[in-house]
């Protein structure tokens, strides 16, 4: 057997374990965004609709192995968005839930995009913005909703750095935003 057939047999062996890690790794995804997805309410497990972007923007944009998500609102199982200013008119137990549901549509960009879940090497970047009252305090209570969302979700890929912020109006009166970066290993 020549050397170069050698090499082509250990590349194609070699892709086919990646090929195979990618797709467990994707199952894996799956089962534990099926089971987060019915914790939030959504009945069947799956990812909901997503609603178009309302303005001249995308949704995301891929750069090289980097993903950037626009800002995305808490879209409840019902299709309606989460609104409210936090914590006179939401509390901040169901902030957590609205910042967890901005996560959902976030993840739900994420298969849009990339096909496949499992290819998502890292979330890289969180950036939250809450609703609330001016003597607010508690913005990274709620934000970490979604942090735990996105942990729970993608495991140990699913560990990011994050910015949280306090906003006194938001477009629609929804209660949270959320902006994502993330790295993708296609």
């Amino acid at each position: 057997m020549t050397r170069l057939k050698v090499y082509r047999l250990v590349l194609g062996a070699l892709l086919a374990m990646a090929s195979f890690g990618i797709a467990a790794q994707n199952a894996a995804i799956e089962q534990r965004l099926e089971k987060a997805l019915r914790d939030l309410g959504f009945a069947d497990g799956k990812l909901p609709a997503l609603k178009p972007a309302f303005g001249n923007y995308v949704d995301s944009v891929r750069v090289g192995n980097l993903l950037f998500l626009s800002s995305a609102a808490p879209q409840k199982p019902d299709g309606q968005f989460f609104k409210g200013r936090v914590p006179d008119q939401v509390s901040v137990e169901q902030a957590v839930v609205a910042a967890k549901l901005a996560c959902v549509r976030q993840v739900n960009r994420m298969k849009l995009v990339l096909g496949d879940l499992g290819k998502v090497k890292r979330i890289v970047f969180v950036k939250g913005k809450v609703l609330a009252q001016a003597d607010f305090v508690d913005h990274t209570k709620i934000i970490d909703g979604c942090s735990a969302f996105l942990v729970e979700v993608f495991g140990d890929a699913g560990k990011h750095a994050r910015t949280t912020d306090g906003i006194i109006s938001a477009p629609f009166g929804v209660t949270v935003e959320v902006e994502t970066i993330i790295e993708v290993s296609d």
